[in-house]
């Protein structure tokens, strides 16, 4: 795996959401003034505390995605689970390296597309204070993150393989869908382990579950990075 330096950008250009309820000449002056340094990497594992990162990460807001997909698989004692991160979210990836708790917790990161992320390091925190609204939009977004998380888990409480993944796919296209005439079109890489490892089913039941789904136009996969999802079949979640 490769890693680039990339110039440095104007993170609302790439984000313009960041910018939270900013307008007017308040948002203009933060979209000149917000730039921030580049990382891209290609798919496959990351350890994000090599290469060009730094040793020490004070003052850092964390790592924007601007675009790509990967994914956070944390090894607890053993017992596994992960998250589905994409564009707009913000990794701190430094604090998975802490020690002192009871439990051996471990984090590891797979990039499934060419990810780019934006380093809000020191520099770009204190440019950033100038404008509560962004760092109020930057905390809105790890608490997203966290009720994301919170869904996730309460999808493995539930017995069927098919509820599980019906609710993982609407989970997502929440998110990332597209509403259109024929249903939703969810634009994601997803192989069958990534599918497994969101929800906590073995890789065999999820390819059998996703066969029968896709006969009954519930989930169909379109190509290699593009599902279609029936607009009826979210009522039946709750079955």
């Amino acid at each position: 795996m490769t890693a680039a330096a990339q110039p440095v950008v104007r993170v609302a250009d790439e984000d313009p959401a960041v910018l939270g309820s900013l307008d007017g000449k308040p948002a203009e002056r933060a979209r000149q003034r917000l730039v921030a340094r580049t990382l891209r990497r290609e798919p496959g594992r990351w350890q994000p505390l090599r290469g060009h990162l730094p040793r020490t990460f004070d003052g850092w807001l964390g790592l924007l995605v601007l675009d790509g997909l990967l994914v956070r698989q944390l090894n607890v004692a053993g017992l596994r689970c992960s998250e589905l991160l994409g564009p707009g979210d913000l990794l701190r990836p430094w604090d998975d390296d802490e020690d002192g708790g009871t439990l051996d917790c471990q984090a590891g990161w797979r990039l499934l597309e060419p990810t780019r992320f934006a380093l809000l390091d020191e520099s770009f925190a204190a440019e950033a204070a100038r404008w509560p609204a962004l760092t109020t939009e930057l905390l809105e977004r790890s608490l997203r993150r966290a009720r994301a998380q919170s869904v996730l888990l309460a999808l493995g409480q539930a017995r069927r393989a098919d509820v599980r993944l019906r609710t993982l796919f609407w989970h997502l296209a929440d998110r990332w869908g597209r509403v259109t005439p024929a249903g939703v079109i969810l634009p994601l890489h997803l192989t069958h382990t990534v599918i497994a490892e969101l929800t906590g089913l073995r890789r065999p039941s999820v390819s059998l579950s996703l066969r029968e789904l896709e006969r009954s136009g519930d989930i169909v996969r379109l190509e290699k990075a593009s599902w279609l999802l029936a607009l009826g079949s979210s009522r039946e979640l709750a079955a």
